[in-house]
């Protein structure tokens, strides 16, 4: 059962926003620069501690440090959104430590790829929180920002009456018509890994997202396949796929393409690939949550509400 969809407040210039390490650690701080440079350029201070640079094995510190420092910076009335350092992994690690008490009322923009779908996932199954599937502080994409992207997100954070509509040249419609629902989804592998879990994804009557990165076709048949027989292709109202960079074979004359338009081709749902968003060099931010018109017949999304309530 939905619980009632909440929006966060939009941002206004000189709004903080706090980057929090909930999963993988940085190599280099030097990647942190750019990102910093693009958010500073938009109007925002941005705000970070220490702690962020932690490494312990694969993952920005111990899961104590980082659950606090999540809850934390939600916490903070200083701090008006949250981008996430980097992906990797070791969100799904935080789940049991994130005290719900502390965040259900602390609703603020937040946004992130990747991993970041483990927390995009959890916020809106038990807050019903709007996230933001989108670039993270140490993402090329934020730091490489092209005006047009930029201000789109620049609208996305700071005006309620945004409605957000996309027609890309390179998206491709493979099953024809129209639908409408809430739009869910992220990272493939991620998702995968959220059934069973008190996040699981909840995909009736939705718009499902998928992308990835590095996984190759067999792989990816291995994921979906396992979405059907979870019943999670079952009920969706239409499919948006993203970028799937790096999933080539090692061998034969075929391409995850191929291997994905083959798994969806009894689905007849509208379906819309090449949507450029995910771990490519052009991702386009996008909110999760909300209502979307998916219109294949004309290489056509848009949002039905706005990202951004009006600021109390």
């Amino acid at each position: 059962m939905d619980i009632p969809t909440i929006r966060p407040a939009a941002l206004q210039p000189g709004d903080t926003i706090g980057i929090v390490a909930p999963a993988g650690p940085v190599e280099n701080r030097d990647a942190l620069a750019g990102g910093i440079a693009a958010l500073r350029a938009m109007g925002f201070r941005v705000r970070y501690d220490e702690r962020i640079f932690e490494s312990r094995r694969y993952l920005a510190g111990t899961d104590a440090s980082r659950a606090e420092e999540l809850m934390r910076y939600f916490e903070s009335p200083e701090i008006r959104g949250v981008v996430s350092l980097r992906g990797g992994y070791g969100c799904s690690r935080l789940i049991p430590l994130l005290e719900e008490k502390r965040l259900r009322r602390q609703c603020k923009v937040f946004m992130g790829f990747s991993d970041m779908t483990t927390l995009h996932l959890f916020f809106g199954r038990r807050f019903g929180w709007v996230t933001l599937h989108g670039p993270m502080a140490t993402s090329q994409s934020l730091a490489d920002m092209t005006p047009d992207r930029g201000e789109h997100l620049r609208r996305l954070w700071t005006d309620p009456g945004y409605l957000p509509e996309f027609s890309f040249p390179e998206m491709q419609a493979w099953h024809h018509g129209t639908a409408e629902g809430g739009l869910t989804g992220g990272c493939l592998s991620i998702i995968v890994a959220s059934l069973g879990t008190p996040y699981e994804i909840q995909t009736e009557g939705k718009i499902l997202f998928l992308e990835d990165h590095g996984e190759e076709p067999y792989r990816l048949d291995r994921m979906i396949t396992q979405l059907h027989l979870a019943g999670k292709l079952d009920g969706v109202a239409g499919l948006l796929l993203g970028t799937f960079g790096g999933c080539a074979p090692e061998k034969g004359d075929y391409t995850a393409a191929d291997t994905l338009r083959e798994l969806f081709e009894n689905m007849n749902v509208p379906i819309m690939s090449n949507f450029p968003a995910g771990h490519g060099a052009d991702n386009w931010p996008f909110p999760l949550g909300l209502p979307v018109r998916l219109d294949a017949d004309n290489n056509h999304i848009q949002f039905l509400k706005p990202f951004a309530s009006v600021r109390p």
